[in-house]
């Protein structure tokens, strides 16, 4: 995937965006994450979601691609997953 920038290189919207989060490893954050994404308003892209482990297994990275109609709207959607227990940390 590859994103689309205007010529001072910031984003152009709308376009598929993929969002990054860092959890708590357990099999119900991707639930949690892709609930508060729809809660944000956004639909994720279930397909191209990626769960990839910590080399300890306490944590785990999600990626889930959206359709981002605006940065506001990315904003927002980082701006839930933010106030999740199970988010540590967004990318």
């Amino acid at each position: 995937m590859s994103l689309q920038l205007d010529a001072d290189g910031a984003l152009e919207f709308p376009c598929r965006y993929p969002v990054k989060a860092m959890t708590h490893a357990g099999e119900a954050a991707i639930e949690q994450v892709l609930a508060e994404m729809i809660e944000a308003g956004v639909t994720p892209d279930r397909e191209s979601a990626k769960i990839r482990p910590s080399r300890n297994g306490r944590f785990q990275s999600i990626t889930v691609e959206i359709h981002a109609r605006s940065r506001g709207e990315l904003e927002t959607v980082y701006a839930r997953l933010r106030q999740l227990d199970v988010v540590v940390m967004t990318l």
